[in-house]
């Protein structure tokens, strides 16, 4: 926890009450005007209201003697057309003192000299740029994690667009709370569109909690997204580190150790980045709907099930195993225009998490719109059956 005198040097923010209350009628108004005005209109407001921002918070940012040092790891893998932006959105509104760390895994694109000449051109923040062999980027971050100096460290793809506030917002936070990580939320950005996240995203961080934990806001679950936060370096170090390595959706396990170890945690308002779903087919947001990606995403969640069973969280497990089933994360969305096999591996994985989770919880907490479809699934599922 940051000392008295430093944490004093920062300028004072409304209180908890004030501020929920404050944010829920900003809130209430936007939504309000929204339905009032055409849709080019609000997104002109919005781009104006973004810009007023972002100039204001260049003139505020807070500079104290002993600002703690934020590292930012990059891993990025032939993402030669994204990663410009990506370097760009980083440095542009952020928190002052910060190093980013590029750890190139074995692109055989541009991506290495794009970087390069970004560093090359920018005298600050610090970026560095480590190159080494195509391991994935389980493997990349723990590289990049190890050369970090920061007292705080966050981990951001290579073509996603941060939020220019989040860092600088979340270093605050911590510094002030004294909670273990900092937890933002997150858009879509779609072919250059900005759109919303799933609704449970929007929930979770409809307001901003200091110091929340497991307890009182179980929801945080569904945000397992490794770039939507901010650690200390110290407890990543012990309680969270290292990545699993070869596998896909490691995201999942990695964020379930932060939250079970964490004594609490700060759930912000504030977007931490835009997170870009490409249409190019090579990364594994873009390949849902094959039996490949759903093996993965199960073998994640099994992971991550596993984990909390061999940690007594029996509570927290069946929480989460709810929680996939209530929300699809799945994926069954696309189970209609699914092979056989798809409807059969993902039948063997409800049938396991519904008996894990015992058929009275399920049906209080799952919507009849979703067991209609789990049930559509479980018909249509058996190995070599037809649709």
């Amino acid at each position: 926890m940051e000392s008295a005198t430093r944490a004093g040097a920062l300028p004072r923010e409304r209180s908890g009450a004030w501020a929920a209350s404050y944010r829920d009628l900003r809130h209430r108004a936007g939504l309000g005007i929204r339905r009032v005005v055409s849709p080019p209109l609000w997104g002109g407001l919005q781009a104006i209201r973004r810009s007023f921002t972002l100039v204001s918070a260049r003139v505020k940012v807070p500079r104290y003697p002993g600002m703690p040092l934020l590292s930012v790891v990059m891993a990025a893998y032939n993402t030669e057309r994204y990663v410009g932006a990506a370097l760009a959105s980083l440095v542009s509104g952020q928190w002052p003192r910060l190093e980013i760390i590029v750890v190139d895994d074995g692109s055989t694109d541009g991506t290495a000299s794009v970087v390069a000449e970004f560093a090359a051109s920018h005298r600050t923040p610090v970026i560095r740029l480590v190159r080494a062999p195509h391991r994935g980027p389980g493997a990349a971050r723990n590289l990049g994690a190890g050369l970090a100096t920061g007292r705080y460290l966050a981990f951001f793809d290579s073509d996603d667009v941060a939020d220019p506030f989040f860092y600088r917002r979340a270093v605050r936070g911590l510094t002030r709370s004294g909670s273990d990580f900092a937890l933002g939320a997150y858009a879509i950005l779609v072919a250059g569109r900005r759109c919303p996240p799933p609704s449970y995203i929007r929930d979770l961080h409809h307001q901003t909690r200091r110091g929340a934990t497991l307890a009182d806001t179980p929801l945080a679950m569904t945000n397992a997204l490794m770039c939507t936060r901010v650690y200390r370096r110290d407890f990543y170090e012990r309680c969270v580190a290292p990545q699993p390595e070869g596998v896909f959706f490691e995201d999942q396990l990695v964020t379930m150790r932060g939250y079970v170890a964490a004594t609490a945690f700060d759930v912000l308002h504030t977007p931490a980045l835009l997170w870009r779903r490409r249409g190019t087919g090579d990364a594994t947001t873009q390949r849902a709907g094959t039996v490949e990606n759903l093996r993965e995403r199960i073998a994640a969640y099994r992971a991550v099930a596993d984990f909390l069973g061999s940690r007594g969280e029996d509570a927290i497990r069946r929480e989460r195993l709810v929680q996939l089933l209530a929300t699809d994360q799945l994926r069954l969305d696309q189970a209609l225009a699914a092979q056989p096999e798809y409807l059969d591996v993902a039948r063997q994985f409800l049938d396991w998490a519904v008996g894990e989770i015992g058929w009275e919880l399920y049906e209080a907490r799952v919507a009849p719109a979703d067991r209609e479809l789990h049930d559509w699934v479980a018909r249509h599922g058996a190995a070599g059956e037809g649709r």
